[in-house]
């Protein structure tokens, strides 16, 4: 009853703490969105020229409020480089101006640990000190390249008369009718092609609760293979208690009772441990619901979590489904109550069948003795220790799928992601310029690759589609299906952008681009990205763009930071351009990293409850034979020995079958539940050292608890056989 309660704690508190605290994630923002009047749309253009007017004359757009600034990366205390956008624009977000050469951060760059207030950095010449954060609801995501800054009107102006200063401008755009796609509410706007990233709210919601979402899909899997396993439990113990109250059953029926009672007795006192799971689940799930919570705002780089009460609806609706299903369960498994009549209350109880095979065979066998009798033990008691078996193998192959896609999320992230690796991009106006910083880059550390790079963008199908363009595509760049570009017309197209579009490999498309207006591409590949966010395509260098922007890859990156205080000055202009997706890559690992503990513990907490119960219920089950083989001469270890091996072969089958689920079916499975939190596929190989640390503790662990419940045995006597 314990067991069963525990285990329904555990699979409705993991249900419902899950449940509760994503709703709360996306409620509690789209309600600070409201609250804070943020825009639909969102526009940013690298120039200073106001486009309010422009945007103003759209259909379909109310109003637009735009925001003048700066871009510019600066170096946090971890050595590590930060795209803000800084502006002095805080009335959307009501906040007092910030003193003179302060500066005001999105609150994610303190929860990841990137600033401190009373840190210093500089941005040129200009020194700068944190004064405070604020939750940002636009930007504040590590999805988005860019985190802003506030400063005051002074501040900015000083910083905006420096040299080689980028301006930028955000219009925040209000629209009359809200559709899914920004490129449909901006369709009449000219300019798309120039601008630099167009976000609607849509967008930016999918970007907060993407990671959230793939930590609640995995977890709820979690639980539902826990609440399985809690049916498998209560069907157990249901036909094992039954088996061994059948004399005090019959016992009751020779004075009177129904069969209808005693079922009905079973299903009080079952269901009364569900109950008390529930309840236990419920009232701790007001804590571990605000916890959870605060742990996916966190993620998102936000800090002002409002207290979560607990969703009466879902505590209802799990537990009508948990409270249904137990219900089923107990009524199919005491049909055998039927099958014992009054005579057994004088017959010991036992069973009217007795299994012929229970004597012992003379025959000389190869195995030691202990051996023979724990395995013809365990053939006799098959039904027990298959549950045993189907219940390890589970939860070791949910293990192992976990601790694959944590694998897969400490490697190469960005491999992972269709991010390609780039230390650094340089800016300059002409080759003379751009030869000569290279050579000069060189003699601080050697140079691995470097090329051209170009940003731009294509209309395909009514949608304004961001293009990079190598002078050679990015290995990192991993291939679902094609090949790279090899051509200036060739495309290499996200695989979400290819779905979203209804496109195909050899396809050709016409394109609006900023210098033509009709121009044929061919879809020539498509590659691994973000399904939830990733709408973007590759290509080649289109020589009608200018070219003013080096990628450089470095053989080492230790002398980043003294190459990006040196040459970011004058004509040359150094951007550190791996910062901006490591807060994407560093958040992403954080919370497949929890996950995976939280589902490893969730597998030895269940896995070591149910080999406690089986070895429980089949010691009290058996202990009149246990008594007889006490008076044969067998002693309390070589017993105890003997269940050790029982659970031994039990344990080495759903081992096995664990391994098998995972060699045939895993990647399916694994694929299949990335795709539901975004991505397209993960493709990675489990080490072996895992697989064999897994189930080395699972070993220890049930070896430790099967020992300490056959200490019942030393209590078993002799005189229990008479």
């Amino acid at each position: 009853m314990i067991t069963i309660a525990l285990l329904t704690f555990l699979s409705a508190l993991t249900s419902m703490t899950i449940i509760t605290a994503y709703r709360a994630n996306i409620s509690q923002y789209q309600s600070a969105y409201r609250r804070d009047k943020l825009p639909d749309v969102i526009v940013k253009v690298d120039n200073d020229h106001d486009i309010t007017a422009s945007l103003k004359k759209l259909t379909n757009v109310k109003s637009v409020v735009s925001n003048a600034g700066i871009v510019s990366q600066v170096m946090n205390k971890n050595n590590e480089n930060v795209a803000l956008f800084i502006s002095n624009k805080s009335t959307n977000i009501h906040l007092k101006t910030p003193d003179k050469h302060k500066i005001i951060l999105s609150s994610y760059l303190k929860s990841n640990g990137a600033f401190k207030v009373g840190d210093i950095f500089y941005i040129g010449q200009q020194q700068l000190t944190v004064q405070g954060f604020y939750d940002d609801y636009l930007l504040g995501s590590p999805l988005f390249k860019y985190k802003q800054g506030i400063v005051s009107q002074e501040t900015l102006q000083t910083l905006q008369q420096q040299k080689g200063q980028q301006k930028s401008q955000l219009a925040y755009v209000n629209v009359l009718k809200m559709t899914r796609n920004s490129n449909a509410v901006l369709s009449d706007y000219q300019d798309r092609l120039q601008t630099d990233i167009i976000y609607n709210k849509i967008y930016i919601q999918k970007a907060y609760t993407m990671l959230p979402t793939i930590v609640a899909l995995v977890i709820i899997l979690a639980a539902t293979f826990l609440f399985g396993i809690c049916l498998f439990v209560m069907r157990f113990a249901l036909l094992s208690g039954i088996e061994k109250d059948r004399q005090k059953i019959a016992t009751f029926k020779t004075l009177g009772i129904t069969n209808q009672q005693v079922n009905l007795a079973y299903v009080l006192s079952y269901l009364g441990s569900n109950l008390v799971g529930l309840v236990a689940a419920t009232l701790v799930s007001f804590w571990t619901s605000n916890l959870v919570f605060r742990f996916f705002w966190q993620l998102n780089g936000l800090t002002r979590a409002q207290h979560v009460s607990i969703n009466i609806a879902i505590v209802l609706v799990i537990s009508m489904i948990m409270m249904g299903f137990s219900i089923a369960i107990i009524l199919l498994s005491l049909k055998p109550i039927k099958s014992i009549s009054p005579t057994a209350a004088f017959h010991g109880g036992q069973s009217k069948s007795v299994p012929s095979r229970s004597h012992l065979s003379l025959t000389k066998s190869s195995m030691p003795l202990q051996i023979v009798l724990a395995f013809k033990d365990y053939r006799q008691k098959i039904g027990h220790y298959m549950t045993f078996t189907l219940v390890i193998s589970l939860f070791v192959f949910l293990s192992l799928m976990i601790m694959t896609l944590n694998q897969g999320f400490k490697g190469k992230t960005n491999d992972l992601l269709g991010l390609p690796t780039v230390d650094l991009m340089m800016r300059t106006p002409n080759n003379s310029v751009r030869n000569e910083a290279l050579k000069n880059i060189g003699t601080v550390t050697p140079i691995k690759s470097s090329g051209y790079n170009q940003e731009t963008k294509i209309l395909l199908k009514d949608e304004a589609v961001p293009v990079h363009r190598y002078s050679q595509i990015p290995h990192e760049i991993k291939l679902l299906a094609g090949h790279q570009p090899k051509q200036p017309n060739d495309l290499l197209i996200s695989n979400s952008l290819m779905k979203t579009l209804h496109l195909s490999i050899g396809q050709t498309v016409r394109v609006k681009t900023a210098t033509v207006n009709n121009k044929q591409l061919t879809i020539v590949g498509t590659y691994q990205t973000i399904n939830n966010l990733g709408k973007e395509a590759y290509g080649l260098i289109d020589t009608s763009l200018p070219i003013t922007s080096t990628y450089i890859n470095l053989k080492n990156t230790t002398n980043k930071d003294k190459l990006l205080n040196r040459f970011s000055h004058g004509n040359v202009q150094l951007i550190d351009t791996s910062a901006s997706t490591q807060n994407l890559t560093t958040s992403v690992q954080r919370a497949v990293e929890v996950l995976a503990n939280v589902i490893l513990l969730l597998t030895f907490i269940v896995s070591g409850l149910f080999v406690y119960l089986v070895s429980y219920l089949t010691i009290e089950t058996e202990k009149r034979q246990l008594a007889l083989k006490k008076m044969l001469g067998f002693t309390n270890k070589e017993l105890r020995t003997q269940y050790l091996l029982r659970a031994g072969f039990a344990l080495t089958l759903g081992i096995v079958l664990s391994l098998m689920l995972n060699k045939f079916i895993g990647s399916t499975s694994l694929n299949n539940l990335v795709s539901l939190g975004g991505l397209t596929k993960l493709n990675v190989q489990l080490p072996l050292s895992y697989n064999l640390f897994i189930i080395a503790l699972l070993i220890f662990e049930s070896s430790l608890i099967v020992l300490i419940a056959s200490r019942r045995i030393t209590k078993i006597k002799i005189g229990d056989f008479l």
